[in-house]
């Protein structure tokens, strides 16, 4: 008898959801939209809505560190049986952004580590694509995670190595400097030499493609000059319904728990129920309706 699948509430990871044959609703058809789109992407969502399991899905699907794991993770997908040339072609580094907070250190510094820490893990998993002492030239030039950037990036140009930087929750700890410790502590981040300007100038010049998600598009605006060379994907209709769940995926939904003995309700009462608390998300005017 086949298991049943779970729903992964809670779980943000595209691999473990994948390992523990949780329920998906498969948005790989949207990786060759993105590609046709533009290296440089910025996208904004309501929370709740996918955005890290969907950059985790990507994650796995560029990296070429996960290769032998291809079929595995994206088996009965539609991504298998219409991969893209660029499948497992880069090198990712990845940042949450929402685990930057304000501990016993200053912002910059618990930036700078956090990031830190990040790129010490990418560079532990490349280390066979590189130098047999990359691993201590980077590890030695923690905390700084500019210079640590600065490393990475030079060393991948002078192997050829294509990198991705993908960004989850750009703008969560910057909203929560603006709530709770006012505008002008903001403003110092985002404007002038700001290190949080400073360091999307280090982007914008070190990667191939890069792709950030969040909630809010104000940093983006205040980082305008520092970072000018992303696209906003946020309402375009080709991308309207990438992140959360369209009625005919809620549907499906339903009729496979049905199909399994756990839903006795019918499809049409619940989707009724559903609609006044949870429908009419739209992002693209050309999508209304």
């Amino acid at each position: 008898m086949e298991k049943i699948k779970g729903l992964p509430y809670g779980i943000a990871g595209f691999e473990d959801l994948r390992e523990q044959g949780l329920y998906y609703a498969d948005k790989t058809m949207y990786i060759p939209r993105m590609e046709h789109a533009g290296n440089f992407l910025f996208l904004l969502r309501p929370r709740r809505f996918g955005k890290s399991v969907f950059l985790s899905m990507l994650r796995c699907y560029y990296d070429m560190a996960m290769q032998d794991r291809y079929d595995e993770l994206f088996d009965g997908l539609w991504i298998k049986e219409h991969p893209t040339e660029l499948r497992g072609t880069y090198q990712i580094i990845f940042f949450d952004f929402s685990q930057v907070s304000s501990g016993k250190g200053s912002l910059v510094e618990e930036f700078d580590a956090y990031c830190s820490g990040c790129l010490q893990t990418f560079a532990r998993t490349y280390r066979d694509y590189y130098d047999p002492d990359f691993v201590d030239r980077v590890e030695a030039l923690a905390p700084d995670s500019n210079s640590q950037l600065r490393y990475i990036c030079a060393r991948a140009r002078e192997r050829r190595h294509d990198l991705y930087l993908i960004i989850d929750e750009y703008d969560n700890f910057t909203n929560n400097v603006l709530n709770e410790q006012g505008q002008a502590v903001y403003h110092a981040l985002t404007h002038a030499t700001g290190f949080y300007r400073d360091v999307f100038k280090i982007y914008k010049a070190n990667f191939q493609r890069i792709l950030m998600m969040g909630i809010s598009p104000i940093t983006l605006d205040d980082l305008t000059s520092g970072f000018n060379i992303s696209r906003n994907i946020t309402a375009n209709p080709h991308f309207n319904m990438m992140l959360g769940f369209s009625e005919t995926e809620v549907r499906q939904m339903i009729d496979y728990y049905r199909g399994v003995g756990l839903i006795k309700a019918a499809t049409d009462d619940l989707i009724e129920e559903m609609k006044p608390w949870y429908d009419n998300y739209c992002f693209a005017r050309a999508s209304y309706g």
